[in-house]
């Protein structure tokens, strides 16, 4: 595993330390999990490929049986470590982002049931403040990497834009369109590095010579909240989605377009699917005589045998879905 050197001066000795990360040391140093690097204005995100959202094709909401593919999709997520952590509530930013993600694309969708949603606004647990709202255009097929991908447009709700938006704000509010999910420990910084990597991965505009970026050497801007982690040099810009939609055409000078994706986990680094030899059965916990053998009716549980599997019947019965 590769480390740091830091060089602090001709008297000081050099300090070795290695990243901080999820299965990595966690008091080692922290860096940015999406970075945006480049020279100059040519920009892009390091990790997370770069896609040509008008080319697209968009997901068609009609279709039929789009839950039976799309639920599992985006559901996979999570590692294996993830999911573990999910079941015990314990804290992991990475995975906070991958539920926020999951919520977005299920409820602007409309998979899980009710009306698609399309404005999202994130927030925060602790304080109930909320600067970032994001809103969804379409659902595309992303082709080259065989997924899908939020096409959409993020508002950040510093106080300059506020007072610019303050006369029709309260009217999306009230509407009763803004989805507000909730956002846990460590999220919401966790955003702030992430939307610009979002951002940069179809930006089809140009950095100008006034950009923050370059004028302050740092992607993100900032991690603090109501402060803008852009540069305002894409607000404004391919916002004909935005425009058709007459309740959100007021902020299109406000917004970025952005690509929202699902962030799957590293198979070489973390176990993403369960081993299948190491399903046991839900009665006796053995291994299988010779096999185990999933419940017909939900696919969910599975038995050695049949005697373990009616032994189960009276418990699992009013939790199968045959």
């Amino acid at each position: 595993m590769r480390s740091w050197c830091i060089f602090l001066g001709p008297r000081f000795p050099q300090v070795v330390v290695p990243p901080s990360g999820p299965f990595l040391k966690p008091d080692g140093m922290k860096l940015n999990p999406f970075p945006v690097v480049g020279t100059g204005r040519a920009l892009h995100s390091w990790n997370i490929h770069r896609l040509n959202l008008s080319r697209l094709p968009v997901l068609k909401l009609t279709s039929a049986r789009i839950d039976q593919w799309l639920v599992p999709h985006v559901s996979s997520m999570l590692s294996t470590r993830e999911r573990q952590l999910r079941r015990k509530r314990r804290a992991d930013a990475l995975m906070f982002v991958k539920d926020t993600i999951h919520a977005i694309f299920m409820r602007s969708t409309g998979v899980q049931g009710g009306p698609a949603r399309r404005v999202f606004a994130l927030r925060d647990e602790k304080t109930n403040n909320c600067d970032t709202v994001f809103f969804i255009a379409d659902v595309r097929y992303d082709l080259h990497c065989h997924t899908m991908v939020c096409d959409g447009y993020v508002l950040p709700l510093t106080d300059d834009i506020m007072f610019k938006i303050r006369n029709f704000f309260g009217e999306l509010v009230i509407s009763g369109d803004i989805e507000n999910v909730t956002v846990f420990e460590g999220e919401m910084q966790a955003w702030k590095q992430l939307v610009p990597a979002f951002v940069e991965r179809c930006r089809t505009w140009e950095h100008n010579d006034d950009c923050e970026y370059l004028r302050r050497q740092q992607v993100p801007l900032s991690l603090d909240m109501e402060v803008d982690p852009l540069c305002g040099c894409g607000r404004g810009w391919e916002v004909d989605a935005l425009r058709k939609v007459e309740q959100w055409r007021k902020y299109a000078p406000y917004v970025t377009r952005l690509a929202i994706s699902p962030l799957f986990a590293v198979s070489y680094l973390e176990t993403v699917v369960r081993d299948p030899d190491a399903h046991k059965c839900s009665v006796c916990r053995g291994r299988g005589k010779p096999k185990l053998k999933a419940c017909t009716g939900c696919m969910k549980v599975r038995y050695c045998s049949q005697a373990c599997q009616k032994k189960d019947w009276p418990r699992h019965k009013t939790q199968c879905k045959a």
